[in-house]
């Protein structure tokens, strides 16, 4: 009797972990599209099925980001650098330990030349928005930094001078003319309206005379924009900062 009892509830005990396991398969099924952690590996899958055929750069959709992961034979790199080619160009990329690509973040309606700064083996690197290694002078959220226009790795020392060169608050005469030495021709310059009356003391009234003094100017380059106002009654210009340029 107690032998039946027990072979009685085995069964159940089966039945019930039968169940819960076609489940579970079947919520990994219903999930299983995209990237896909299984152990240690990232693989991909598309309506359930695993991409063992596909090898390239895959474009995650996130709400209103998305994610770039390499891909090869179905499974993620993990931790590597990859060089890929396509209509608009040659880029190189860095994947991480989960296969995510390094890079700046961007939403939709808000995009931007911003780099984010990534440490990799010992040495510092830029990505832009797309995940694209950055060579060169670009700015991050908060300030501008230059990466060696060979091997992308960030220059500190090169950084720093462009950063001194737009530190907010410069006040001179000569402040667009060294400017342009500095980060050489403006693809574009352009006179605006927007501007900051900058040597008139805080909680003193201005008037719309007093304001029509002052001119907006930005600076236009590859990768960043400069801001400047002028007044135009003393010719002093006033450094207001530099940043990325806003794409959206």
């Amino acid at each position: 009797m107690k032998q039946s009892l027990k072979a009685k509830i085995l069964i159940i005990l089966l039945a019930v972990g039968y169940i819960l396991e076609g489940s579970i398969a079947g919520q990994v099924q219903a999930a299983s599209n995209g990237i896909v952690k299984e152990g240690s590996e990232y693989l991909l899958y598309e309506d359930g099925v695993f991409q063992e055929n596909f090898t390239g750069l895959k474009r995650i959709e996130d709400d209103d980001t998305f994610e770039l992961y390499y891909v090869e034979n179905g499974k993620a790199i993990l931790n590597s650098w990859k060089t890929v080619t396509d209509e608009n160009g040659k880029f190189k990329y860095y994947f991480g330990k989960n296969g995510k690509a390094y890079k700046a973040e961007s939403f939709a309606g808000m995009r931007s030349t911003k780099v984010v700064l990534k440490t990799i083996k010992g040495k510092k690197y830029g990505f832009d928005e797309n995940g694209h290694m950055a060579k060169g002078l670009w700015s991050t959220e908060t300030k501008l930094v230059y990466f060696n226009k060979k091997t992308g790795v960030y220059n500190k020392k090169t950084s720093k001078k462009y950063q001194k060169a737009v530190k907010r608050g410069k006040t001179s005469k000569k402040l667009l003319k060294n400017l342009k030495k500095v980060f050489g021709k403006p693809k574009k310059t352009k006179k605006t309206n927007s501007c900051n009356p900058f040597d008139i003391e805080d909680g003193a009234g201005i008037t719309s005379k007093q304001l029509k003094s002052y001119k907006g100017y930005t600076l236009t380059y590859k990768n960043i924009v400069i801001s400047l106002t002028k007044n135009t009654k003393t010719g002093v210009y006033y450094m207001d900062g530099a940043g990325p340029i806003d794409l959206d």
